[in-house]
């Protein structure tokens, strides 16, 4: 309660130069402990988490190394690498995102970005008033409680399905072990929440404000680059999940597995689709009618003196002469614009390592369906 009067009290009195917004206002309870109570840094917290995650794989793993799960190896190399490397984007995700969000509200309210509320009446209210009503919503603890009902359910639905993972292993283990899964779990589903609330909250940014551009701004990408931190913060994560369809996947001889599998497939593009929508192509789209805005004018200002000279006296040498500049000066003024005027908030290199990135799950996990057909034929 007192973290959310102290966020509307921030919001209220904020001003163009100042920050409107702090994480704090942001952090669910695990967050605050370890944050404020605790006051750990957060490469300690991955270090600590990656230590102790990759520690008890490796003792799982040494105690039960013949465990067999659906006729598989139950830790296999590659399962060991994805676990530990799952964990370590997860923590460092979730100890970065609710930073990336305030950092997003307080530098489209610094810079300016945000116009004015279209004309309907979603749109009439002020871009506090949004951001107030938005943090509320992400700060809600029902998504804390939702989060550690998934966390703590789905281990033990697993062992209650699946009994034989946890035999021959200590029973000291086993409650070490649910409690990483747990925290695990918790961490997995809150920032999956944080995620496409971000999202949904950025479509109906776009939707709600006119978006102002600014050629010239620094990070290159008229004051939207700000969006292109978090793509690369979400996209380590949904692609190292992506990796791992073929990691725990990798045998399809049952109907289950296949089904599994496509069901994996499909939540991976889902998941790609909602972070390209939202931090990508919607500030595309925002670039784009922004420069067109611009380059309207200088479009019907080329048509009408091209109009003029045309209806002219050809004939006469001088008319046409200041008619041809007058076309060329317009013509020029229209190249400048749309060429220096951004229209994109990530970098075209990075765009191309951003698209091999999420494509590579795909083919990892395709790749091997496609070698066993054709080795069967």
């Amino acid at each position: 309660m007192e973290s959310e009067t102290s966020t509307q009290h921030t919001l209220q009195e904020g001003s163009v130069s100042q920050r409107i917004i702090e994480p704090l206002h942001l952090y669910d309870p695990l967050l605050v402990l370890l944050k404020v109570k605790l006051r750990l840094n957060d490469w300690w917290v991955i270090t600590g988490w990656s230590i102790l995650v990759l520690g008890l794989l490796l003792l799982v793993a040494a105690i039960v190394p013949t465990e067999r799960w659906n006729g598989r190896s139950f830790f296999s190399p590659l399962q060991l690498f994805d676990f530990s490397a799952t964990y370590l984007i997860l923590v460092g995700t979730y100890l970065s995102l609710p930073s990336a969000m305030a950092d997003l509200f307080n530098r489209l309210w610094e810079n300016v970005i945000i116009g004015d509320g279209h004309a309907d009446p979603p749109g009439s209210r002020s871009y506090l008033a949004f951001v107030e009503k938005h943090v509320r919503w992400i700060h809600s603890r029902w998504w804390g409680a939702l989060a550690l009902l998934a966390a703590t359910l789905n281990p033990l639905f697993l062992l209650f399905v699946h009994p034989e993972i946890a035999r021959g292993i200590p029973l000291w283990v086993d409650f070490i072990g649910l409690f990483i899964v747990c925290i695990g779990n918790y961490g997995i589903v809150l920032v999956l929440a944080w995620l496409v609330m971000l999202a949904m909250i950025t479509h109906r940014l776009f939707r709600t404000f006119t978006i102002r551009v600014k050629p010239l701004h620094p990070d290159g990408s008229g004051g939207l680059g700000l969006f292109n931190r978090l793509l690369w913060i979400s996209t380590p994560l949904v692609v190292i999940a992506g990796c791992s369809i073929p990691a725990f996947w990798g045998s399809t001889s049952s109907f289950f597995d296949r089904i599994f599998l496509l069901g994996d497939i499909l939540l991976y593009l889902l998941a790609a689709s909602l972070l390209l929508r939202a931090w990508l192509v919607l500030p595309h789209q925002a670039m784009v009618q922004a420069r067109n805005k611009l380059l309207h004018p200088l479009t019907n200002e080329y048509e009408r003196a091209l109009g003029e000279t045309m209806s002219g006296a050809m004939s006469h040498v001088t008319a046409m002469n200041e008619g041809t500049e007058r076309l060329v000066a317009v013509r020029k003024r229209y190249e400048e614009v749309h060429s220096g005027f951004p229209t994109w908030p990530i970098e075209i290199l990075q765009l191309r390592g951003l698209v091999m990135l999420l494509i590579l799950p795909i083919l990892l996990t395709l790749l091997p369906l496609l070698l066993a057909l054709f080795t069967q034929k």
